[in-house]
């Protein structure tokens, strides 16, 4: 019983050091960390990856300063591994697997990542997904920037006694969770006002979404409002469109003009805005 522990043991440590060694010699790169994340050890492949002429200069680093976002020193805190992952590199990124080195008491006392190739042709679709996924992130970032306010109460210039209850009611409404409608000629600062109120409301974070009822046609106002479906119409978008109520979800909807729609457009718009948690900023005629 004794001996056959034994060749247990050793084809044990000889199956580990082999895996490791396959690993290894077949992965982008390898690095291992001590229990305070620090960098003991790292290939030389990894280490031209990250741009260091050798992998010396890695040795005594934290982990993070050398390999952005890296995870290992969660390896290590939580005693779990990570065995499949997207890490991101200079040169693109990579597919890794991270595991919890354990001493032989079981405790903790690193923990070791490799990078594995790009030739795992079975995880392209996985990286092509996560790379997609990037850059729908990104579109969306950047629409949903387009649409913040740009205004603020700073910018609504006047000291008279009017301009000031002005700022106050309209700094009041921005925590109502109830429609607000704005009066004013053409040109006395409505939608600056309405974005004020935006940019001062717990919505601020969300879009900011402006329609001029006036500038668009009665017949392609419902379209506009809610949206069409894929290929609704001649000329309509194959994906379909979103319509205002969507983008401005959870965000403010600023209907410039309201007076000018149809009335039976008016009242469908007035049942969807009480069933709706965005923030209806209206402009010159009652919703």
């Amino acid at each position: 019983m004794s001996t056959s522990l034994k060749d247990y043991q050793q084809v044990r440590g000889l199956a580990i050091q082999s895996l490791f060694e396959i690993i290894e010699q077949s992965s982008e790169g390898t690095v291992i960390v001590d229990r305070d994340a620090n960098i003991v050890w790292m290939n030389e492949r990894y280490a031209k990856r990250f741009g260091l002429q050798n992998a010396d200069q890695a040795i005594g680093q934290p982990c993070e300063q050398v390999i952005s976002n890296s995870l290992l020193r969660q390896v290590v805190r939580n005693d779990r591994p990570i065995l499949l992952d997207i890490q991101d590199t200079p040169k693109g990124p990579l597919v890794v697997m991270r595991l919890p080195i354990h001493d032989e008491a079981g405790a903790v006392i690193g923990a070791i990542g490799f990078a594995l190739f790009d030739e795992l042709r079975n995880l392209s679709p996985l990286i092509e997904r996560y790379l997609s996924m990037q850059q729908e992130l990104a579109s969306t970032r950047s629409l949903l920037r387009s649409r913040q306010s740009k205004y603020n109460f700073a910018h609504f210039i006047g000291t008279s006694a009017a301009s000031l209850e002005v700022k106050r009611r309209a700094r009041r409404s921005a925590s109502a969770e109830s429609p607000v409608l704005l009066l004013g000629e053409t040109g006395t600062g409505k939608e600056l006002l309405a974005q004020a109120i935006h940019g001062a409301s717990p919505r601020a974070h969300k879009a900011f979404v402006s329609i001029n009822s006036a500038a668009i046609p009665h017949d392609l106002l419902e379209a506009e409002f809610f949206g069409t479906a894929p290929g609704a119409f001649t000329g309509a978008d194959r994906k379909g469109r979103p319509g205002k109520f969507q983008i401005a979800q959870g965000g403010t909807l600023f209907l410039d003009e309201i007076g000018d729609m149809p009335l039976p457009l008016q009242s469908k718009l007035l049942r969807v805005l009480q069933e709706k948690e965005f923030e209806p900023v209206g402009s010159n005629e009652m919703l």
